[in-house]
């Protein structure tokens, strides 16, 4: 009897193990495979909504640096929120010329998500959208950048 309970605990370990593994393995090749243009996609969606300091809802306000945070995040990413210290995440990028879709573009003081030809996808400032909020910019070198990161593919 005791030789039936040990084997019966040594399979379900054993199962329970390999069932571990799986769900841990399938979250890895989700986050593998995500591409900036799935981070951009994400992050388009909540073009419009308000910019709150502090912020980190998607919905119902955030700040620049909780914008790219809370999407990322989406991603299985955990990034800081602040904008200064999102400058060292992920991997450094040469120049905005090498800068993907989905990228961490960063100012002094301000942080945005790269789209692509030449855009920027970012929480502004309070003033009403689409002067401020959540919005597209058509010049991502609008001022300095500091920094450019990339987190995924």
């Amino acid at each position: 009897m005791k030789r039936l309970l040990a084997k019966t605990l040594v399979v379900f370990t054993l199962a329970v193990s390999a069932l571990t593994f799986t769900v841990h393995n399938k979250e890895k090749e989700a986050q593998a495979a995500t591409t900036g243009e799935q981070v951009v996609s994400y992050a388009k969606q909540f073009v419009g909504n308000k910019y709150k300091w502090g912020g980190t809802s998607l919905t119902n306000g955030t700040d620049c640096s909780g914008f790219t945070m809370s999407v990322y995040r989406k991603f299985g990413k955990s990034i800081p929120h602040s904008s200064s210290g999102q400058r060292s995440v992920g991997t450094r990028v040469n120049g905005l010329k090498n800068a993907k879709a989905g990228d961490l573009i960063c100012y002094d003081g301000h942080v945005a998500l790269y789209m692509g030809g030449n855009k920027i996808v970012h929480a502004s400032n309070s003033a009403p959208y689409p002067k401020g909020g959540i919005k597209i910019s058509n010049n991502a070198g609008y001022r300095k950048i500091v920094a450019i990161r990339r987190l995924v593919k």
